[in-house]
């Protein structure tokens, strides 16, 4: 399992793994019905590559990709930014949301974001699970316009970004085991 940056082409390995999406987890990634394919607009976002506004972290397996976590801001240097991960149906419940995104979160700071939020349907146990993980046990969501919106600072104690990179290499070889 390879887990790297976006890059410039990555667009096209998502347009492949959609055979590997099932609409209920493009759904769930998008808060919205999809008719089980990624809305056209949101390919066009993606294939204009890393930016200030957006970036992403891909996870590849033998050169399939497997899933990506990714954020978003406006403006492009704003602190705070919106986070969402997808992972293709074969690679869910083996930890690699959780790897991408903390492979990612060292990159966002880097890049100025201190606030993150995601948005989460409230029947999502597992993408709740997981956001809780990141943001702390003791981190309730806000209720807002029918979903759950978590909040959380990434510089926050117990969250903090050294700790992020240590622990993507033992998340890692805890997908890897978990896949094989």
């Amino acid at each position: 399992m390879l887990i790297r940056p976006w890059r410039a082409g990555d667009e096209r390995l998502v347009e492949a793994v959609q055979r590997h999406l099932s609409a209920r987890s493009i759904d769930r990634r998008f808060l919205a019905g999809s008719g089980g394919r990624l809305p056209a607009f949101y390919l066009c976002h993606i294939a204009a590559g890393p930016r200030p506004e957006w970036d992403a972290e891909v996870a590849l397996d033998g050169g399939q990709l497997c899933g990506w976590a990714e954020y978003g801001r406006r403006p492009a240097d704003a602190p705070e930014a919106d986070l969402a991960v997808l992972v293709a149906d074969p690679w869910q419940r083996t930890g690699l949301a959780t790897t991408l995104i903390r492979a990612l979160v060292p990159r966002m700071a880097a890049a100025g974001v201190r606030t993150v939020q995601a948005d989460v349907s409230g029947t999502n146990a597992a993408t709740k699970g997981l956001v809780r993980a990141l943001a702390g046990p003791n981190h309730a969501a806000i209720h807002e316009d029918g979903l759950l919106r978590y909040t959380f600072d990434l510089r926050s104690e117990g969250h903090p970004v050294d700790e992020a990179r240590v622990e993507v290499a033992a998340l890692l070889e805890h997908v890897r085991h978990a896949i094989a």
